[in-house]
């Protein structure tokens, strides 16, 4: 696979030849690390929002994992580092090695023992061939309890060949319940982000559903493709209103948001290239990018464009939860300002930084690292960011962990309230609380791949 790096060479040229002046100064020792670090150093001199907090020289005597933690803002649990950048582009790309399930990570209150559900299965895929659905509770993993000390090197262990034990839950005890063990065999895949589709007939009304997974181009833009050729499909169909599922998207590349933004909104939005979003960066990095290009320069300003797949949209659904984060706010929030954007479910997470992905295959000398730094925050057309408690819901509706229903079922609690609020029928009630008290677990690492990329 071929590389990207997702920055801007004449900047990177222009500004690198100051850093490198700047290493070690003083003639000290260097340490065993300085070589990475300064690399690092530099990159994130040049890049990091926040770089007034990168130390004036980089430090070679720590390891290359701790020198990154402290060149952070505090309160930025967002940027990271890999020691491993082609699998990282890979993964950035959508090639994952998995056994092809979104897992949910909870407990109940009382206990430190972890349960997953599967929130969907990607089509095509180990699990989804093994029968392993949303809903689907797991357990054990390779035999090994789940617990809130091991749940994520449990989930993302390399080893291929895996077992799942699956449990059954029981209401009246209000417990899980082993039941039988799967045992899949994880592979690299490429998962198409485009999980499900239907065209749904209520009441006169054609409603397109779609449950989007990750804002992902893909090698070749295969998943650009693929998701045009759905709303192609909606768009011939007649489609007149339309619900997207965000619930467990955690975001992605800032071009397939503004590619699926150019299909949602207004014609006449598009056909002027609005504002989609605006972007802030460190003081120098802005100044560059402003006498490069000016105040409309690509890389402060994102516009809408035409599109034949527009679907002449008045309005559109959106249905998202905590983990609807990054690029599934930015086309929530960009969209706002044109059209009326109606939410259902829970707040979003509270993302509204993107970042730059730098590899160092052409350092002097090239290594294997790759820095992904918070580089960038955005907003829409009418300034509106900094949303730190996440994108209310107009429409609060809190789905049953413990009951969920197939993707794309129409009693699903907030595809049916989507319905409802369409066709002015009966719909759920207008909060739905889960029965028992569950604390969801953190997903750091899903929440890192799925930043805000900018290209």
């Amino acid at each position: 696979m071929q590389s990207r790096i997702f920055f801007f060479p004449l900047l990177f040229s222009a500004l690198m030849l100051f850093s490198a002046c700047k290493d070690n100064p003083s003639g000290t020792d260097e340490g065993e690390f300085f070589e990475i670090n300064s690399w690092m150093h530099q990159n994130m001199e040049l890049y990091y929002f926040w770089n007034e907090l990168v130390p004036e020289e980089p430090n070679g005597t720590i390891t290359p994992g701790d020198f990154f933690d402290s060149m952070l803002e505090p309160d930025d649990e967002f940027s990271y580092y890999s020691d491993d950048a082609q699998s990282l582009l890979q993964e950035l790309n959508g090639s994952s090695f998995t056994a092809g399930f979104s897992p949910y990570f909870g407990r109940f209150f009382d206990t430190d023992n972890v349960f997953i559900v599967v929130e969907f299965s990607y089509p095509n895929s180990p699990a989804k061939e093994a029968g392993i659905e949303r809903g689907d509770f797991i357990i054990k993993i390779n035999g090994q309890d789940i617990t809130i000390n091991n749940y994520l090197d449990l989930y993302y262990a390399e080893s291929a060949t895996t077992t799942y034990t699956l449990a059954e839950y029981d209401s009246s005890q209000n417990t899980l319940v082993e039941s039988e063990t799967v045992e899949l065999t994880k592979a690299e895949l490429d998962l198409d982000p485009v999980v499900y589709s239907d065209i749904i007939e209520e009441n006169g009304s054609k409603i397109g559903y779609l449950l989007y997974a990750r804002f992902l181009t893909g090698e070749n833009d295969q998943f650009i493709e693929s998701l045009d050729n759905v709303l192609s499909n909606f768009k011939n169909a007649g489609v007149d209103e339309l619900v997207v599922d965000l619930r467990y998207n955690p975001g992605g590349r800032i071009s397939a948001a503004t590619n699926f933004a150019n299909a949602l909104a207004p014609p006449s939005v598009t056909s002027n290239e609005e504002v989609f979003v605006r972007y802030e960066y460190n003081e120098n990095l802005e100044n560059f990018y402003i006498e490069d290009g000016g105040l409309d320069s690509p890389n402060l300003v994102a516009r809408f464009s035409d599109d034949p797949n527009n679907l002449n949209l008045d309005r559109v659904y959106f249905l998202t939860t905590s983990s609807s984060a990054s690029a599934s706010e930015l086309l929530i929030n960009g969209l706002t300002p044109y059209m009326e954007v109606i939410s259902i479910g829970t707040p979003t997470f509270g993302k509204f930084y993107g970042s730059y992905v730098l590899t160092g295959e052409n350092a002097n000398p090239p290594n294997n690292y790759a820095v992904v730094p918070v580089t960038l925050k955005y907003s829409n057309a009418n300034g509106f960011s900094d949303f730190r408690d996440g994108l209310a819901p107009d429409h609060p509706i809190e789905e049953n962990i413990l009951e969920l229903k197939a993707v794309g079922d129409t009693t699903d609690v907030m595809l049916a309230k989507a319905i409802q609020l369409i066709t002015g029928g009966e719909g759920p009630p207008a909060k739905v609380s889960t029965p028992l008290l569950i604390e969801k677990l953190d997903d750091p690492i899903r929440l890192k791949r799925g930043n805000v990329f900018f290209e």
